[in-house]
C-alpha cells in the first residue's frame, strides 16, 4: 500500500480543502456529517471510490477511550474525533488532523498523524482540578462545582 492511500482524514482535512491532495482516503461517516459536505465534487470522490467511509470496530473505540480517560482527554473530545482516532488505529493509517486533543491522543498511541496546519508542540496530560482548592477532582465525579469547597473545576495540565 502506497503512502497516498494510508490517510485518515478529520474535519480539519475536509473544512482546509486539503483532502483533495491525499488521493484514496478514509473517513467515518459523521466527518462528512460534522462539516455538512454535500458538493458534487466530493460525492464525485465518493462514487469513485476515492473516500472510502469506514467504521473502526466497538473494540478499537474502546481502546481510544480508555487512553483519552486515561490521559484526562475524554471530555474535549467529540464521539466523531474518537471514531476517527479508533479508524487510524484499527487501520494503522496516518491521521490528518487539526485538533490539538485528537493529536494529543494520536502522540499517546503511536498513531502518526499529519497536521493540516497546526502541530502541537507536545503531548499533555489534563487532569480535573478545583479552581479554588487545586484538589484533584476524578473523571468519574459529573458535578461542575468541587465537592470539598463548591469551587469551579477545571482542566489543568499535570
Amino acid at each position: 500500500m502506497g503512502a497516498w492511500r494510508s490517510k485518515v482524514l478529520d474535519a480539519g482535512a475536509f473544512l482546509n480543502s486539503t483532502f483533495f491532495d491525499y488521493g484514496d482516503a478514509m473517513t467515518v461517516p459523521q466527518v462528512l456529517d460534522e462539516v455538512k459536505i454535500k458538493s458534487a465534487v466530493v460525492e464525485a470522490l465518493l462514487n469513485a471510490g476515492r473516500i472510502q467511509i469506514a467504521e473502526p470496530s466497538e473494540k478499537s473505540v474502546k481502546i481510544v477511550e480508555d487512553v483519552a480517560k486515561r490521559m484526562g482527554e475524554i471530555g474535549k473530545l467529540s464521539r466523531t474525533d474518537i471514531l476517527v482516532l479508533a479508524l487510524a488505529y484499527e487501520t494503522r493509517r496516518e491521521l490528518i488532523t487539526d485538533d490539538f486533543h485528537v493529536q494529543n491522543v494520536a502522540k499517546e498511541m503511536g498513531i502518526t498523524y499529519e497536521p493540516v496546519t497546526e502541530e502541537i508542540k507536545k503531548k499533555i496530560k489534563w487532569v480535573r482540578r478545583c479552581s479554588r482548592c487545586g484538589r484533584k477532582i476524578p473523571e468519574s465525579y459529573k458535578g461542575s462545582r468541587c465537592p470539598y469547597c463548591g469551587g469551579k473545576i477545571i482542566y489543568s495540565s499535570k
